[in-house]
């Protein structure tokens, strides 16, 4: 077999075999699947994610919420600024993403309250479709799996390690 024919067999495995690939269809699907049940509330899964972190960490920051969610600081800012200009969020305190503590606005805590029941009928939904079972394992191997590819426990690419 010739190192191009190699290659294709690579490329066409790829996708099947990645697990940063499936994670990313599975991600993006799922984003789009809670984004319909939210539509009735003007709210996104991304939205409903930070609302659920703002009220559930104390002295939440930019900087817990982002770590918490293995998401970019920059990214969960700029969504943060989107809460606050709709007044569902507050910020005081501090200066810069570390400094200004969160916390959810009367609006806030409302949106969330009501964004509950249609999480949980999502979420059965979801449970439903793929087995209760099956849902609890996903659950666990995603959060296996964010573990294992934690950037504090990688080595080095090209490093030998």
């Amino acid at each position: 077999m010739d190192d191009d024919e190699e290659e294709r067999r690579l490329l066409t495995r790829l996708p099947l075999e990645c697990l940063g690939f499936q994670a990313r269809i599975a991600a993006r699907r799922l984003t789009r699947y809670y984004n319909r049940w939210f539509r009735p509330l003007a709210l996104t899964a991304e939205q409903f994610s930070l609302l659920v972190g703002i009220a559930t960490i104390a002295s939440s920051n930019v900087g817990t919420l982002a770590g918490c969610a293995g998401a970019d600081a920059t990214t969960v800012s700029r969504n943060v600024k989107n809460l606050e200009g709709r007044r569902l969020v507050r910020s005081t305190g501090g200066r810069g993403r570390g400094g200004k503590l969160l916390a959810l606005t009367p609006e806030g805590n409302a949106l969330l309250r009501a964004a509950l029941p249609r999480w949980q009928a999502a979420r059965d939904e979801l449970a439903r479709r793929l087995g209760e079972d099956a849902a609890r394992y996903a659950i666990k191997s995603m959060s296996s799996l964010a573990e294992a590819a934690s950037s504090d426990k990688s080595p080095e690419p090209g490093s030998g390690a």
